[in-house]
This record gives C-alpha cells, structure tokens and sequence, in this order.
C-alpha cells in the first residue's frame, strides 16, 4: 500500500508554522527581557513578573521549535522507534524545574516589597507593559492561520497481525506543537493586562499594594502552569494510560460481534498522537484488518498493532 509522508503531503503547512514561530519566539525573547530589566529598574513586581511569565511562554516555544527542527530530519525520526516525540515531553520537563526555581523566587520577593516601600516609575513601566500587551497581541495574530489539513498512512502485515500507523497532521487544530504556542501567546497577554491594570490603579489611587500583589498572583500563574506541565510531561515519559480514548468504549466496540479483548495498551507517544496494542479472541473467522479498521473509523489512535488469537 503507497502511502505519503510528512514532507510529501504536507510539508507547506509544517514549514509555515515553523516559521511563525520562529518570529513568534524572537519577538516574544527580546519583549521579555525589556520587561524583565524595565521590571527591576522601575521597582513594578507586576512589570517583572508578567516579564517572567513571558520567559516560560518564550521557553515553551523554544522547545516547539525544537521539535519542528528534528521532525524535520528523517534520520532524528529513524533513530527512535515512534519518531522521538517525546523530546517535547522531555524539555517540558526540564525547563518547568527551573521555572519553578523562578515563581518561587518571584512570590518572595513580591511579599518583600510589602513590608518594603519602593519608589515606583509608572510612566515607563506602563509604557512598557503596554508594548508588552500589544506584542503578544501581534504574536497571536501571526500564529493564527486558517489551514485545516489531515493525513495519514497505513501498513498491513499479514492476516493475523495488523500495524496502523498515522503520521501527525499539521494544521491549527491537529499541529498541538503549534497550538499549544498559540495558546501560551493568549496567556500572556492576559498577564500583560493585570500588569498594566495594577500600575494604572497604582498611579491614580495610590494603591501600591496592588503591585506587589498581581506580582504575587503572577508568580502563582507561572508556578502553577509549571507544575502542570511537569505532572503532564512526566506522565508522558513514563508511558502513563492515555486518557484521550474511552478505553472502556473501544472494548465495548471491539467485542459487538462476540471477540474477546485479552489485553489493550493505550498510551501517548507525542503531542496529539496515541499508540494503541491489542491481543483479541476472534469470536469467528474475522481477520486483524476487520477489528483495524474499526478502530481507525472510531476513534483517533495513530499507531495500532491488533494480535488476533
């Protein structure tokens, strides 16, 4: 069976979204340490911390570009038995312990600064966090695109054992690696928005604890999405159940006509795509393609092997 593969179907998508991200993450790398030095030069904790918040958006779509590096070379996927998607899991992982190290360093000194009067320049911090507000604004515009296409390809080995495999599609609602970028930009805009809403109130009511507070607040967002992203990644590496497929329904579809599941694996292999072994019982004379293209019908598994016994 002829099949097409990434760089012969849809290679003008993958390449688009690895260019918007390449400006995405340039843009968003030198808006972040204005902030950040604007941030400790104005004496703004709300400045600072959307600047570090930005930093853990700039980390993640570093690490997409990563991925949409090595995706890119054939030899990177041969060398690993389902293609090296994990080297995303892997620098979340990573990056989101040294995050942590930076939320925590931000709460404490945000909680210093309530007990510590600091001048505030809010003229330029607010300068500031308005291009910050307005860059992501611009980041999420060029992210955004409109291309929805869908591939994959399938191999069958024999009557007894069937291997299905889809190769990831590439488009704003299946490429996770670029809509997770997307999604990281929208956040940070929102961070933007408490920055410049505390120094607002903070030059025209004198609430200078409001600063420090969204600083706070700031901190807990990166802290939080850190942690997330480490409890993610981490049940990513270890090969943990795959909760995207109703587990319980793709039996209940699989023994309708009297087979008999023995044993299923279900279990993420990247971003976006699921591996799934079956060992089943025929009931009569079905053979592995029946029982795989039922479950490429029903449900989003991009690798199957199904055993027939």
């Amino acid at each position: 069976m002829q099949y097409c593969s990434i760089e012969q179907k849809d290679t003008g998508v993958f390449l688009a979204n690895e260019q918007k991200t390449k400006w995405v993450t340039i843009i968003t790398l030198l808006t972040m340490f204005v902030e950040i030095i604007v941030g400790y030069w104005s004496g703004s904790m709300a400045l600072l911390a959307d600047g570090w918040h930005m930093a853990s958006h700039t980390l993640a779509l570093f690490l997409s570009l990563v991925v949409y590096y090595l995706y890119r070379h054939p030899k990177f996927r041969a060398s690993f038995t389902f293609g090296g998607g994990k080297i995303l899991s892997l620098g979340g992982y990573t990056s989101s312990l040294f995050l942590i190290l930076i939320a925590v360093s931000m709460i404490y000194e945000s909680i210093h600064h309530f007990y510590e009067a600091r001048a505030i320049h809010y003229n330029e911090a607010l300068i500031v966090a308005t291009i910050g507000l307005v860059v992501n604004l611009i980041c999420a515009k060029i992210l955004h695109q409109e291309d929805h296409h869908d591939h994959g390809h399938s191999h069958d080995h024999g009557e007894h054992c069937s291997h299905q495999h889809k190769a990831p599609a590439h488009s704003h609602s299946h490429d996770h690696n670029h809509e997770s970028a997307y999604i990281h930009i929208l956040t940070d805009a929102l961070t933007s928005v408490l920055a410049i809403f505390a120094l607002l109130l903070g030059k025209w009511q004198g609430w200078t604890w409001l600063d420090p507070a969204v600083g706070i607040l700031g901190g807990v967002v990166v802290l939080k999405w850190s942690l997330g992203l480490i409890r993610q990644s981490g049940m990513d590496l270890l090969d943990a159940h795959e909760d995207s497929i109703d587990r319980d329904n793709l039996i209940k579809e699989l023994e309708l006509d009297g087979s008999k599941v023995l044993d299923m694996h279900l279990w993420k292999l990247a971003p976006g795509q699921v591996g799934c072994e079956i060992i089943i019982k025929r009931n009569e004379n079905q053979l592995s393609a029946d029982y795989r293209d039922l479950v490429q019908k029903n449900f989003n598994v991009h690798h199957l092997i199904i055993e027939v016994v």
